[in-house]
């Protein structure tokens, strides 16, 4: 995570189930000439970067288990006439979830290259950087960074709309569909 910005502080260890704190006062880096407001703000955003990079991770990992679980289902019913049309459905939420992921990050990146080679870098690409040149900076992040910021925070929001769309919409009505056939429902965790 991003560094802690000079000040007072209280360390706290924990040993066997017993705490002892203590003061701490983090000192500014000398060679630093960045004001107390320039680094708060750095923080301040290198935060709100890290918060949000948790939030994509977490909206790729819950896409994923939607996807993982519909897959293992339709694997199940291979063959199942009745559930034919079920599996139709899911198969093609599946490519929804497939492409929606393809827009969050390069889900068949083996290498760095691959991140750039294949359609362009994707949002996980562009902001896990940003946050790194935010919180190595000396000082206020720059207008740029911000309003680059802004604009990945914007499609993240956008990413995370459609995957709420798709839940509410295409996998509800799966899991309507598989209750009517008294098949297991997917979780969304």
């Amino acid at each position: 995570g991003p560094l802690a910005v000079p000040g007072a502080y209280t360390a706290k260890l924990m040993v066997d189930g017993k705490s002892q704190t203590a003061p701490l006062t983090l000192l500014p880096d000398p060679r630093v000439k960045a004001s107390q407001a320039d680094l708060e703000a750095q923080l301040a955003l290198s935060l709100q970067i890290r918060d949000d990079i948790t939030r994509l991770t977490g909206l790729v990992t819950g896409l994923r288990s939607v996807r993982q679980q519909l897959r293992a289902r339709n694997e199940a019913l291979d063959g199942n006439g009745r559930a034919a049309s079920l599996v139709k459905a899911s198969e093609a939420l599946i490519a929804k979830l497939d492409a929606l992921e393809s827009k969050m990050h390069n889900p068949e990146a083996q290498v760095t290259y691959d991140i750039l080679a294949r359609n362009g870098t994707k949002l996980y690409s562009r902001i896990s950087p940003l946050l790194d040149w935010v919180s190595d900076g000396d000082g206020a992040p720059a207008q740029g960074m911000r309003e680059v910021y802004a604009l990945q925070k914007k499609e993240l929001d956008q990413h995370e709309g459609e995957l709420k769309a798709l839940v509410s919409t295409d996998l509800a009505a799966i899991n309507d569909a598989a209750a009517k056939l008294g098949i297991g429902y997917v979780v969304v965790k």
